[in-house]
């Protein structure tokens, strides 16, 4: 693999991977799980299975770019592995599922955090503008996307830091019980509940893989995307359990519990109404990140499927950034915060987001029966991979039928368009 002495790090890789990560996930979840889970083993245990299985989906996908090393992500990988149609499939749920309607939902999150400490704002006009700075700062070039990335991600790392900090050194008043009981703790973990909290918990760990799509940029794409992946997944892992237990420790169960903006509520408790307010203009500050990312990641996949099809040579890429691809994206972020359901879209998103990563690491298997060099200890990181996100696909279908139908029947209308696609393109 060719060394590119002017391409960004592993600084800038991580902290794309980082802002995928920490998005709106883990500033909405908690509320929702304290209605069925009554003490916090339970919940931290949530968090860690689902670092985990980050954690195997970002080592199988490091062998993946190492074995096919070019931009796209799940489109290259699925259009090589198996047909050229299930990779058309998994650009056109990237580009539009996969980080347009993220982007509407991380914006729609950061726009209430910014309603709770600004009421005055409204939360749609907030996301709306958030988008157009970040589609502005992207459209720049690649090094001004990867200085506002490093910096915005740092800032939000910051962020969380001083609130992990203050919690360790303010009284909270959170008034959840920690120590394990087994015949309570494991009962509450073989609920039918867990495996329902353990969907939006995948949700809140979705973005691992964002250094794959845009390969081609990185200096050494190889160690560059194995270290930010694997040290992306770490990182966020660790934080995700903190940042959880510090919200626990915070405030108490009866002012968390069914609340959308945890964040808010625990910052109230912990500073006070006011300096709780500036605390959530904060995290709405640090959630920009999670949009940046979004809008910095999702254009380079149309960018390289523009290449690739010349029916869709409209949005291939005239310099290093891909201007049409990005305005695409921007302007469809923009429809849906205007438009969309926040719950609706989320279940919508993780059936799509969740089969093309399941198909492609099951790809990785398929690669080595073929005789691909795969690390025996990468395969089996990839096993259990496939068997939780195989799980959590069948779970969609019990939760939420509407939504998962219509996630997989998006992902069906849009492999059987290649063949119309592709005849255009001849």
């Amino acid at each position: 693999m060719t060394v590119k002495p002017s391409g960004l790090g592993t600084p800038a890789a991580t902290s794309l991977v980082v802002a995928n990560m920490i998005g709106t996930g883990v500033f909405v979840s908690l509320g929702y799980q304290l209605v069925d889970f009554h003490s916090a083993p339970p919940i931290m245990m949530l968090w860690l299975v689902g670092g985990v299985i980050a954690l195997c989906g970002a080592l199988s996908y490091s062998v993946l770019a190492d074995l096919l090393p070019r931009s796209g992500g799940e489109y290259h990988f699925l259009g090589k592995i198996y047909h050229p149609s299930l990779g058309f499939m998994a650009g056109l749920l990237s580009a539009i599922v996969g980080f347009g309607v993220p982007t509407a939902i991380t914006a729609l999150a950061m726009g209430g955090y910014v309603s709770k400490a600004w009421p005055a704002i409204p939360p749609r006009g907030a996301a709306v503008v958030v988008i157009l700075i970040g589609a502005f700062s992207h459209g720049l070039s690649v090094r001004a996307s990867g200085r506002v990335q490093l910096f915005s991600t740092s800032l939000k790392l910051l962020l969380i830091g001083f609130f992990l900090v203050s919690v360790m050194v303010l009284p909270g008043k959170g008034d959840i019980r920690w120590n394990l009981i087994p015949s309570e703790d494991f009962s509450q973990i073989m609920k039918p509940a867990f495996a329902t909290a353990i969907f939006y918990v995948f949700y809140s760990y979705s973005g691992w893989n964002a250094a794959v799509y845009g390969l081609e940029e990185w200096r050494e794409p190889g160690k560059t995307v194995k270290r930010s992946l694997v040290g992306g997944a770490l990182l966020v892992t660790v934080l995700y359990i903190g940042l959880n237990a510090a919200f626990l420790v915070a405030a108490p169960v009866a002012e968390l519990k069914g609340e959308q903006e945890v964040a808010h509520v625990a910052a109230a408790s912990l500073f006070g109404a006011e300096a709780g307010r500036v605390v959530s203009g904060l995290f709405a500050v640090g959630l920009f990140a999670s949009v940046s990312a979004l809008l910095w990641a999702g254009p380079r996949v149309l960018g390289t499927m523009g290449r690739d099809i010349p029916a869709l040579r409209f949005f291939a890429a005239k310099g290093e950034v891909p201007i049409r691809p990005l305005v695409f994206q921007s302007v469809l972020a923009i429809v849906l915060v205007l438009a969309g359901d926040f719950d609706f879209l989320i279940n919508f998103t993780q059936t799509g987001l969740t089969l093309c990563t399941f198909l492609t690491v099951l790809g990785l298997i398929i690669l080595k029966f073929r005789g691909r060099q795969v690390p025996a200890s990468t395969l089996v990181t990839a096993l259990i991979f496939v068997a939780f996100t195989g799980f959590v696909i069948v779970r969609m279908f019990v939760g939420g039928p509407l939504p998962a139908i219509s996630g997989i029947a998006t992902a069906i209308v849009c492999a059987l368009l290649w063949y119309p696609v592709q005849w255009f393109s001849k």
